[in-house]
């Protein structure tokens, strides 16, 4: 009897143990349960499905946070279509500029009124707007035109530095003339900044922005660290004993042909490079720097030259939203002395 009842014990285990292996098994689907799958989500998500509810929109977000909140091409609203006589014509705003930032330290449109040039119909341009500074982009010397920014005394000043910073292409430029950091390798030419990171210290998206290759030339090394960057550090001393200039430089190109470096993408090398300087502040001035790219030092005093004159070099129509009078005042002379 001991034995028969033993029997029956066992096979009510059995029966229970076979029971909770199969609801064990059982998936989702089978039991009548959503299936969630987080693919972005914590372990819990992943263990709880029902306390989770899946969120596309934020699970997308996922490709800018791995790379510095940079949006993606696909995401970027632009204000013209990819044609290229539309891509060269329009103003176009950089992904960076459309972060939020404090206005406080912000270069307005209203700011830079002063230092745009005048448009250039003959010129493949490409306008591009930063918090800092505007870069007017070439498709076919794949360099700035010009780049131009109003350099006040609090941005002279920050804790920002370009140690932590890299080179990067710039997303807003069509990929068929979007230069990187590569293309100067071995080139023998520094990645010359035109608006310099000496100039952005004060805000690390502005830091970031002048180390696109869209605010970058071949330039020597000995002018690139050199007297080159002596009247970058003179602008500064300027702005900080002025209260604000106005800086518009970009590259010069005397001659028909020209050298080009990079593997990929064929970037011009410059013949020279020019700066223009204005001050508002009491009398009205201006003053025009004209840079050999090339070895050499000389005193600053010897580059400089009236804006005149910078003018007929490149070309260009510079602070034309002064006054015609204060314009042809301030455009005929260079005292670089009155600095």
């Amino acid at each position: 009897m001991k034995r028969v009842t033993l029997f029956a014990a066992l096979l009510s285990s059995l029966a229970v143990f076979t029971a909770c292996n199969r609801n064990a098994n059982k998936t989702p689907l089978d039991s009548g349960e959503p299936l969630v799958e987080v693919r972005w989500g914590n372990r819990a998500a992943r263990q709880n499905p029902q306390q989770q509810t899946a969120n596309p929109a934020k699970d997308n977000r996922r490709y800018n946070d791995n790379i510095g909140n940079r949006p993606s091409r696909q995401t970027i609203n632009r204000p013209y279509d990819d044609s290229p006589a539309q891509r060269y014509q329009s103003d176009n705003t950089a992904p960076y500029a459309r972060q939020t930032h404090s206005s406080s330290s912000s270069t307005t449109a209203a700011d830079l009124a002063l230092a745009l040039p005048a448009p250039r119909r003959d010129l493949p341009e490409q306008r591009l707007t930063r918090k800092a500074y505007t870069a007017s982009f070439n498709h076919q010397t794949l360099m700035p035109n010009w780049v131009a920014w109003k350099l006040i005394r609090d941005h002279t000043y920050g804790s920002h530095q370009r140690s932590s910073v890299k080179f990067s292409e710039d997303y807003d430029v069509d990929a068929s003339y979007r230069v990187n950091t590569f293309d100067y390798n071995r080139s023998g030419y520094d990645r010359g900044h035109m608006c310099p990171a000496g100039d952005n210290k004060w805000d690390s998206q502005t830091m970031a922005q002048c180390f696109l290759m869209t605010n970058i030339c071949p330039q020597g090394h000995n002018l690139n660290s050199g007297d080159w960057n002596d009247l970058e550090i003179k602008c500064r001393d300027w702005a900080r004993h002025y209260g604000e200039i106005y800086i518009v430089c970009g590259p010069i190109l005397y001659d028909n042909a020209h050298r080009r470096i990079g593997q990929r993408h064929k970037v011009t090398v410059p013949d020279a490079f020019f700066k223009v300087v204005l001050c508002m502040k009491g009398t009205p001035k201006a003053i025009g720097f004209v840079y050999r790219n090339e070895d050499g030092h000389r005193p600053m005093h010897e580059y400089a030259c009236s804006v005149d004159e910078v003018e007929r070099i490149t070309h260009f129509d510079f602070f034309p939203a002064l006054p015609d009078n204060i314009e042809k005042t301030v455009e005929a002379h260079a005292n670089f002395g009155a600095w």
